[in-house]
Formats: structure tokens, C-alpha cells, sequence
């Protein structure tokens, strides 16, 4: 064998074995990219899946921070406050967990009803309806600051004239405030 003969097996050879060096690379980043994408999307959607409601001692905490910036509240005002909202936070977490299971047997009979109606394409939309209306339901979705909620109708509320930018309108005496949905 000469020179050239082996100098152009050794390339043939070293290219070979470049190649199976590149493609078993490749699949390894393949796999960890598989890898760390099936991970990522366990992680969100476990995470997102469960209802994410705050223990009722934080929101009672979080209710008080927020009424004592808004009604400029002294701390012993605060701290009289806190158990009171404490108490009743704890009792409307009580009747959210009791009420849980009939919320889902209802949503579950209404998907099993409305189901039978609907064609395979109108089913597949009406899931992703039905998800939204779930998600809704485990958390309200809070307002981006800036925007306005929705009437049951869909509609925005009308603003007249100047109002956008002025004080809020008087309370009515004797009408207790309207609740914020944070404190569901």
C-alpha cells in the first residue's frame, strides 16, 4: 500500500466517522431538547392546573394592606380589623371548598348535555369553551390596570363625558360597597 492509498483511506475514514460524531450528536441534542421541553410543559401545566387561591389568612392580610392605603387606617384600626377579616375569609374559604364538588358534578352534567347536541367540530370548540369557563371558575381573572370589566352582556360600561377623570360618584346611604372580586 502507498502513501496516497493510505492518506485516502485515512480521510474516507475520518469523514465517516465525522459524520456518525455529528448525527449521534445531533440526536443527543435532540433528546435533551425533548427532554427539557416535556419537563417545562409538565412543570406549567401542573402548575396551572390546580386553583390557585390565596390561604385566607394571606387574603385577609392583603384585604387590610390594602384597605389601610385606601381609608388611610391607623395600625390599632388595622390590627382590629385583621381577625374580623381573618374569621370571615376563612368562613367564605369554607363555603368555596363545600361548594367545589357541586360546581364540578354541574359543570360535567352540563358538558355531558350540551355534548349530545353538538357536532365532533362543535364539541372541540365547545371543550376549549368549557376550559375557559373552568378556569374562570378556579380563579377570576383580575383586570390589567387601565381596563374596565365586562357587563354580563359583554358590553363596556358607557363613560359620560368628563366622569372618566373625575371622583368616583357619592355612595348611596345605607348600600353596603360593592365587592372587588379579589375578595372572593
Amino acid at each position: 500500500m502507498n502513501q496516497q492509498e493510505f492518506s485516502d483511506n485515512s480521510i474516507l475514514i475520518m469523514k465517516r466517522l465525522h459524520r456518525w460524531r455529528m448525527a449521534f450528536f445531533g440526536l443527543v441534542i435532540l433528546l435533551a431538547g425533548l427532554v427539557i421541553g416535556a419537563a417545562l410543559t409538565f412543570l406549567l401545566t401542573h402548575r396551572f392546573d390546580k386553583p390557585h387561591t390565596p390561604p385566607p389568612e394571606f387574603a385577609a392580610e392583603q384585604v387590610v394592606r390594602r384597605l389601610g392605603r385606601q381609608l388611610n387606617l391607623s395600625k390599632k384600626q388595622m390590627k382590629q380589623l385583621e381577625p374580623i377579616l381573618r374569621n370571615h375569609m376563612q368562613k367564605l374559604h369554607d363555603i368555596r371548598m363545600e361548594a367545589r364538588p357541586q360546581i364540578m358534578e354541574q359543570l360535567r352534567l352540563m358538558n355531558e348535555e350540551i355534548s349530545s347536541v353538538l357536532s365532533e367540530e362543535q364539541k372541540q370548540l365547545w371543550q376549549r369553551h368549557l376550559r375557559r369557563l373552568q378556569a374562570d371558575l378556579r380563579q377570576p381573572r383580575r383586570h390589567r390596570a387601565g381596563s374596565e370589566p365586562r357587563l354580563p352582556d359583554g358590553q363596556r360600561p358607557r363613560r359620560q363625558g368628563r366622569e372618566r377623570f373625575g371622583p368616583p360618584p357619592p355612595a348611596v346611604p345605607n348600600e353596603p360597597p360593592p365587592l372587588e372580586p379579589e375578595q372572593f
